[in-house]
């Protein structure tokens, strides 16, 4: 998914008006894959909705770009003082992509702007490239501050990939898809600030259903929308959803 994330918290439930699961912690992660033309609207959209939303993905050109943006540094200054944190997006081709222009790029994101940590997208899941992921988990870490790392394969992870990332985002679909998609059950061992669970094509009758499905399969991090392929990650949903 080359494209900005966005977190759901219980906030999100209860505009969704699903008020009974209200007492559940989750976060709005958003996939923030859209231009901040600063002051940006859509994203003091986000800004707005704080503490529900507490992640942001920029994602200037299927990663940093060649060069820092001012809108996007001005915009990440405002995102961080409204209280997001905000992830640059890197992909990594399954780990097939060069260890070395993986770190480039994380290089470029902490040289340009105030990033607090990566979101590693096209991540593989097979025990094999823990080592790639943990390896780039400590890369990120060495450059200091938060140092917030996620990798996404989009599916089920197996446990060994619990090492090497902050949160593991093990599902990428849309809400039929989400329906009858289960995770392995290894889970549960850990905290739901672990996991994050991207879901798109959901109407708006289909959302409540689809925060509480996340929170019934243990994901502290969970983003749904109404938008759908070849880029469901490009709009936000209306002011009413925040």
């Amino acid at each position: 998914m080359r494209r900005v994330l966005q977190i759901v918290s219980a906030g999100a439930v209860l505009m969704a008006g699903a008020a009974t699961v209200a007492q559940a912690t989750q976060s709005i992660a958003v996939p923030a894959y859209f231009y901040p033309s600063y002051p940006d609207p859509v994203w003091a959209q986000m800004q707005s909705a704080v503490p529900p939303v507490a992640i942001a993905v920029m994602n200037p050109a299927s990663g940093p770009g060649v060069a820092a943006d001012p809108n996007y540094v001005s915009q990440i200054v405002a995102a961080r003082a409204a209280g997001i944190k905000v992830l640059g997006y890197v992909y990594t081709s399954y780990a097939a992509r060069a260890a070395a222009a993986v770190q480039a790029d994380v290089d470029s994101y902490y040289a340009w702007y105030p990033v607090d940590g990566i979101f590693f997208d096209e991540a593989a899941n097979t025990c094999p490239q823990q080592a790639y992921y943990a390896a780039l988990d400590g890369y990120v870490k060495a450059k200091g501050g938060l140092g917030l790392t996620v990798i996404n394969p989009g599916i089920n992870t197996p446990e060994c990939f619990v090492t090497a990332a902050d949160v593991l985002l093990n599902f990428e679909g849309d809400f039929a898809a989400y329906q009858t998609w289960t995770p392995d059950g290894w889970e549960t061992g850990y905290d739901p600030s672990r996991f994050w669970h991207l879901v798109y094509d959901t109407s708006d009758v289909q959302m409540p259903t689809a925060v509480l499905l996340s929170q019934s399969r243990g994901a502290g991090y969970v983003y749904v929308t109404g938008d759908d392929l070849p880029n469901p990650w490009d709009t936000l949903p209306p002011a009413s959803y925040w």
